[in-house]
């Protein structure tokens, strides 16, 4: 439980998390991610360990993964002015970018945030993922004081949010269970309120046709 809370703890108030994925064709294409991570008070280390701040761990990451050739490019990392940040809790927050190209969208599976897969079926791209259900984290045999902790911290998290975009050719199909559709894109706003009161809303699932 106390793993949990430390995991917790530092999202409050900073989480903010955005992931492009433009597929140029069904089996490649170039993801871009972008994050804003509180820092540790003395150095420039990100308090979130799943959403480091320096490249080497980045492409530690992503080592080890059926990913075997993914290249990261276009790597950025500032500290954030004083004058960007609004209240927190946290006084330093630094602001990662980064892109990688890849030619097989299962490249992507255990890079990006939740559970990934997808497959490719003749000229159709089928793309599932998962995320967490926050509400998990109540049950269990949690001391008064833990619930209590526990309570207010996903409270707070109800606040925070990840957003989502997937670009391909506007002469494209594609028809998806959560978010909006348009004309090569599809656009999808995930709000981690969901995880906590609908269990429902965790799995996003959407198909592409290339023509």
């Amino acid at each position: 439980m106390f793993v949990i809370l430390l995991f917790l703890l530092p999202i409050i108030g900073c989480f903010e998390y955005e992931e492009t994925i433009l597929f140029r064709k069904p089996n490649s294409g170039t993801i871009e991610i972008s994050y804003t991570v509180p820092l540790k008070k003395e150095s420039a280390e990100s308090l979130i360990k799943f959403l480091p701040t320096d490249l080497d761990s980045i492409q530690n990451k992503i080592k080890g993964k059926p990913n075997v050739g993914l290249l990261i490019r276009d790597f950025n990392f500032r500290e954030l002015e004083k004058s960007e940040m609004l209240e927190s809790i946290f006084k330093r927050k630094g602001r990662v970018s980064y892109k990688i190209d890849f030619e097989d969208p299962s490249q992507l599976e255990g890079v990006l945030v939740g559970n990934f897969s997808a497959k490719v079926k003749l000229r159709s791209l089928v793309v599932k993922r998962e995320f967490p259900n926050l509400s998990d984290y109540k049950k269990g045999e949690e001391s008064v004081g833990e619930k209590k902790i526990l309570g207010e911290t996903i409270r707070l998290l109800k606040d925070g949010k990840m957003q989502f975009r997937v670009l391909f050719p506007k002469d494209s199909e594609c028809n998806s269970n959560r978010g909006a559709v348009g004309l090569g894109n599809v656009y999808y706003s995930f709000l981690l309120q969901d995880t906590l009161e609908n269990p429902d809303t965790k799995s996003w699932d959407y198909k592409i046709r290339f023509y």
